[in-house]
């Protein structure tokens, strides 16, 4: 009947039709052969570098910031304004500023015996 049919038509499609390994082959190649090759940029300098380890970092932004952060610590670290002593004493007291060492000396890193 009519079931009968659909079904026999359903199993025979269901089924994976072989594809001959010439056809398959040449198809392979015939992509490999259109493929698009990735050209390399010619050197451009300093800014090439530049471009390079700022993606590892999350771009030319990242490295931005990362720049002016060191810059404004380093001035910070280095200059001391009376502004940032104030704050800290207002937060600790007059002990917090004197026990600050940001360059200690090398005996605090040898072994006491």
């Amino acid at each position: 009947m009519m079931s009968d049919d659909l079904d026999q038509l359903l199993q025979r499609a269901g089924r994976p039709m072989p594809v001959p390994d010439a056809l398959m082959a040449r198809i392979l190649a015939d992509a490999a052969r259109v493929q698009p090759r990735p050209a390399r940029a010619p050197w451009a300098g300093f800014w090439d570098v530049f471009d390079m380890v700022g993606a590892l970092f999350g771009g030319r932004g990242a490295v931005a910031g990362l720049a002016s952060v060191a810059c404004a610590g380093l001035y910070l670290g280095a200059a001391q304004p009376s502004a940032l002593v104030d704050f800290a004493l207002a937060l600790g007291g007059a002990g917090v500023v004197d026990q600050l060492d940001f360059m200690p000396s090398i005996d605090m890193l040898m072994a006491e015996e």
